[in-house]
């Protein structure tokens, strides 16, 4: 016959395995768009990113050199050349909106929850 401490111990150790299995589980559907980089080199790099061709993909590159030129208060005479500063800055905005791991961010949250929830 167990004692009342083995039996506590016990249950303590079953919702330590079922909060780790509910990790695993949320881990592996909300961890999707940054993925590790394999070899030498240390980090993560983007799963996707919204651009739809290689138009778009030089326009995004040429708006945010054109966002990084009117940066440059100085430089006025370079910026004589752009013709749509409004367009180049939203496309940037557009852009980095899209880099932003929302899906990560929901993981967190239900992290936050299953992790705290015994504790409040």
């Amino acid at each position: 016959m167990k004692n009342k401490a083995d039996q506590t111990e016990e249950q303590s150790l079953e919702e330590i395995l079922l909060k780790m299995e509910q990790i695993k589980e949320l881990s592996a559907e909300n961890f999707v768009l940054l993925k590790p980089i394999e070899g030498v080199q240390e980090g993560y790099y983007l799963n996707h990113c919204r651009i739809y061709d290689y138009l778009e993909l030089f326009c995004t590159l040429k708006s945010t050199l054109n966002v990084c030129i009117l940066a440059l208060e100085e430089q006025q005479d370079l910026t004589l050349d752009i013709k749509n500063k409004e367009s180049d800055v939203r496309t940037v905005l557009e852009f980095a909106k899209n880099l932003i791991p929302l899906e990560e961010a929901i993981y967190l949250d239900k992290m936050r929850k299953l992790l705290l929830s015994n504790e409040e």
